[in-house]
């Protein structure tokens, strides 16, 4: 009999031990999940303050951009300007003079030249140059035309 109660007392006490363990580590798991949440949460709250940086940057880069594009329009804006003044400089020339000049520029320069330039008058300048060059410069002239039309 002594032995069924120091067996049963041994029982009782590992019941008991083994409950208070599975109690504590139930504990233990909640203080986990509890660290865990929290470390979301922060990690969340970061993420949607870099995102909103990203957001922000995002803006800035965009209206840098438009202000390049306005900066890019005006230059081109002012450039076409020139050609038309530099073309009237040269429309006031004979075409003879014109042709030499332009024979001499870079082809770019020389085709927006001539494409400035009224057409009648650009004839007869072309007219008035080598002809390999003249049919080089009338080559990307077509070019150009060909692609503005598309």
């Amino acid at each position: 009999m002594i032995k069924k109660t120091v067996f049963f007392s041994i029982l009782i006490l590992i019941v008991g031990l083994a409950a208070g363990t599975l109690i504590g580590q139930q504990g233990s798991v909640k203080h986990s999940l509890t660290i865990e949440e929290e470390r979301l949460k922060i990690l969340k709250e970061d993420i949607e303050k870099r995102t909103e940086e990203l957001k922000k940057l995002k803006e800035e880069v965009d209206l840098k951009i438009k202000e390049q594009q306005a900066i890019k329009e005006q230059l081109e804006k002012a450039k076409q300007e020139n050609y038309q003044k530099l073309a009237k400089i040269y429309e006031s020339m004979p075409p003879e003079e014109a042709a030499l000049r332009i024979e001499r520029l870079d082809e770019e320069t020389a085709v927006l030249l001539l494409l400035a330039i009224k057409p009648r008058q650009a004839g007869k300048i072309l007219a008035n140059m080598n002809p390999e060059k003249a049919a080089s410069l009338s080559k990307k002239i077509v070019s150009i035309k060909e692609k503005t039309s598309k």
